[in-house]
């Protein structure tokens, strides 16, 4: 079993200000985003967009209380033809994203994913439910496309700031949260109010403080005036779910005349996990024996 250790990976917090209905959550990867990472190679522009949409998804799984994943997909028409980032209640991470290597890399977010659809997929494990929410790529950066999402999906006012490069990744996410009880005109005003600075904070905040700065620091400059009560840490790690069973699925699914083709031409089939890089080789012998044995859940594999 691999120990979880706070700061070398990742790490998340959670965070209120106190007597007002607002709530956040502060994510930073360090190791967590170098792992994952070091699988593939990606330019840039491509490398900071998924940092992005991994620090996303992690503060999008710790607004819930749920056992299972979460999944963010970005499909477009642009230069990244599909992002996809995924965690675990139990916060682990991993996450690949497709371009078009034909075209030239830009620098901008609307000509990185172009037009298309985000994407968030929840599916629960003890109650055996799936939940689908789906928005529009628009916007100008992976944050207001998710703030869309919680405007029509969740229908909790939330904000989000997001930052990444090769090195780490980090991000923000507050959010108004019902009051609780009945609230008079006055109360109900201050509230609004709070909420009203933490947003205009989140939006000056600087982005090497986002980056760089420490959590206590982070929070003073979006709570301002206000308390915060900072919660405990909750470490964050890369890690891929791919198996050899979920492969075989993958195999089960393509069926034995295509299996058989490959062999014929290549001697084994190879499967090589997208997530971690890890590949999975079948000879004819192992191929065989898969259509002997019952179906296995899907995987996002790449046959070589």
């Amino acid at each position: 079993m691999v120990e979880r250790t706070a700061n070398a990976a990742g790490e998340l917090r959670r965070f209120i200000l106190e007597d007002h209905p607002v709530r956040g959550f502060w994510i930073r990867l360090d190791g967590a985003w170098r792992d994952l990472r070091g699988f593939q190679r990606y330019t840039a522009a491509v490398e900071a967009l998924l940092g992005e949409a991994v620090s996303a998804t992690l503060l999008l799984a710790a607004t819930l209380k749920f056992q299972g994943t979460l999944t963010l997909q970005l499909a477009g028409d642009g230069y990244v033809k599909l992002l996809v980032a995924q965690c675990t209640h139990d916060f682990d991470i991993r996450a690949v994203a497709r371009v078009d290597e034909r075209g030239e890399e830009p620098a901008r977010f609307r000509e990185l994913v172009g037009d298309g659809r985000l994407t968030v997929t929840i599916e629960s494990e003890e109650r055996a439910t799936r939940y689908q929410g789906i928005v529009a790529l628009a916007g100008d950066s992976l944050a207001d496309c998710l703030e869309n999402y919680f405007a029509t999906s969740e229908q909790l006012p939330t904000r989000l700031a997001l930052i990444a490069d090769n090195a780490r990744a980090a991000g923000v996410l507050i959010q108004k949260m019902p009051a609780a009880g009945a609230q008079g005109e006055a109360l109900a005003a201050i509230s609004q109010q709070v909420w009203e600075d933490a947003q205009l904070h989140l939006r000056q905040l600087d982005p090497r403080l986002l980056r760089d700065g420490d959590v206590q620091q982070i929070l003073q400059r979006i709570g301002g005036a206000h308390d915060c009560r900072l919660f405990s840490v909750t470490p964050v790690r890369f890690a891929c779910r791919c198996s050899g069973s979920r492969v075989a699925g993958v195999l089960r699914a393509l069926g034995t005349d295509e299996i058989r083709s490959i062999l014929a031409e290549q001697g084994a089939v190879t499967v090589t996990c997208e997530f971690c890089g890890r590949p999975y080789r079948f000879d004819a012998v192992d191929a065989e024996q898969l259509f002997l044995q019952g179906s296995s859940p899907e995987a996002p594999f790449t046959l070589n």
